[in-house]
């Protein structure tokens, strides 16, 4: 996978090959496994001063208090959309922490990644060289992105908003038709709408990549269609 730095950093013939000053980051998963092997890889970084984990928003915060990371590196997939909330507190609060979000599944576009105050998204499928090196990019100060996430363009209607919003919650199809007082063929169409649009194969899937999405956090306008990217 390719990265992009959409806003280099300034270089001068003086400079040194490593601009940044050692850094604390903090790593932001649910899975204890995610962490610790972020934690391992990083602070074999000579750039890395020191690596600290949190598996939820309020451990993060506590973290973010105690320790001042300059960067934290925040999951997507944390329940409950902790990942956007955890990145707006820190737009509010602590503007000058660099965030960066992460992801399993699905692309994260750098326009919804700017809304949560972002400078950097990538997979946690990327070999570890590159992320460490994307990491090393965005402390030094570049916006860096994977080739393919700044175009990426998602049109929900609100029909089919309504409809992902209860796959995600867990409903069936039968359950989601009694609830939004549509017929199950109908409710069947739309599924199979939104799971073209959003690229997934399942249920499970389209849950989790519109959570990366922001989709089920968002209120559109009647009438309205929904565009991320």
């Amino acid at each position: 996978m390719t990265l992009v730095a959409t806003a280099p950093v300034r270089t001068t013939a003086t400079e040194p090959a490593d601009r940044c000053q050692p850094q604390r980051i903090l790593v932001v998963d649910e899975n204890e496994l995610i962490q610790a092997g972020l934690s391992a890889v990083l602070v074999q970084a000579s750039w890395v001063a020191a690596c600290y984990v949190a598996g939820s928003k309020e451990a993060a915060l506590k973290v973010v208090r105690r320790r001042q990371p300059q960067l934290i590196v925040i999951s997507m997939s944390l329940e409950a959309h902790a990942g956007p909330d955890l990145c707006r507190t820190i737009r509010q609060s602590l503007p000058h922490l660099k965030v960066v979000l992460m992801t399993g599944e699905g692309h994260i576009p750098a326009a919804l990644a700017a809304s949560l105050g972002a400078v950097s998204a990538f997979s946690k499928h990327m070999p570890r060289g590159a992320i460490v090196g994307a990491l090393h990019r965005v402390a030094e100060g570049a916006r860096i992105f994977p080739t393919g996430w700044m175009t990426q363009d998602v049109r929900l209607s609100r029909r089919e908003l309504d409809v992902l919003r209860h796959v995600a919650a867990g409903l069936s199809n039968p359950e989601t038709a009694a609830c939004l007082n549509l017929s199950r063929h109908t409710v069947k169409q739309h599924t199979s709408a939104v799971y073209r649009k959003l690229g997934v194969r399942n249920r499970a899937e389209a849950a989790s990549r519109a959570q990366e999405l922001g989709l089920l956090i968002r209120q559109p306008s009647p009438g309205a269609q929904l565009r991320v990217g």
